[in-house]
């Protein structure tokens, strides 16, 4: 079995309480998953204090890794005066090669796909990619179509593949295209069909993750090729309410032969 997660950490930045790294490691440390996609993730910025902690944070991707996680790819997007963010991979496993791909469609957001191959000890190279796409539905509909062509350039079709992030996508444009064009499975979607056939109607979850006081919105998907879903969901709580503007999804998956 591996286990996956997609968080959006909204640059573990509170309006209340400032940088909150602490509580975003705490958070990690208990969904545990062997591979964690992230987005937001301010990676330098000479202006942040980390208020929890009490001292300078040079790198949020490394203080994210902590002990649990050795292995990390990171991809800065957007670029400022006094820093940069983007997406990043967390993983248990080791990451063989890993590259970064502008996606931006216009000058107002800076978007990118970190594309990762991770060395699984028993199922071999896992293609993973962490992704946040734009706010408009022109931008969001090229991006897909760019990540598109490069699975089909990149990637056979008998690898196993997870494509997980903020797609910013309601209105479903790039859901359709995603699972239309790569025959891609979601994995909430995967898992409620999964409870219906079970006859279990009320537990199967929603998948709204935005905002994470009260979701309402599935900005937030973890994509599937080649896996079957042993379980997934959207985390759920109080705590979950308060440690970002989002709330993060974990998934359970076993690796099955593509032909």
């Amino acid at each position: 079995m591996i286990t996956v997660a997609t968080y959006n950490i909204h640059k573990a930045h509170s309006m209340a309480h400032g940088c909150r790294l602490n509580v975003l490691k705490e958070a990690l440390n208990e969904i545990n998953a062997d591979i964690v996609f992230l987005q937001e993730v301010q990676d330098i910025n000479v202006k942040r204090h980390n208020d929890s902690s009490g001292y300078e944070v040079s790198s949020q991707t490394s203080e994210l890794q902590g002990k649990l996680y050795p292995y990390a790819a990171y991809g800065a997007n957007a670029f400022y005066e006094h820093g940069h963010h983007g997406n990043a991979i967390l993983s248990k496993y080791p990451i063989k090669t890993w590259q970064n791909i502008n996606v931006s469609d216009h000058k107002l957001e800076q978007r990118g796909v970190l594309h990762a191959i991770v060395e699984h000890p028993k199922y071999g190279e896992i293609h993973v990619i962490c992704t946040h796409f734009g706010l408009f539905k022109v931008s969001r509909v090229r991006q897909a179509k760019a990540l598109v062509e490069h699975i089909r350039h990149s990637i056979s079709d008998n690898m196993p593949l997870i494509i997980a992030g903020d797609f910013n996508d309601w209105n479903l444009h790039v859901h359709h295209i995603l699972t239309g064009e790569l025959a891609l499975e979601d994995a909430i979607e995967a898992m409620q069909q999964q409870n219906r056939k079970k006859g279990i109607v009320k537990k199967v979850p929603l998948g709204r993750t935005f905002p994470s006081f009260i979701p309402w919105f599935k900005l937030d998907r973890l994509y599937l090729r080649g896996f079957q879903i042993a379980e997934a969901h959207v985390k759920s709580g109080p705590k979950w309410h308060v440690r970002s503007d989002h709330i993060p999804i974990q998934a359970t998956l076993k690796i099955k032969k593509l032909t």
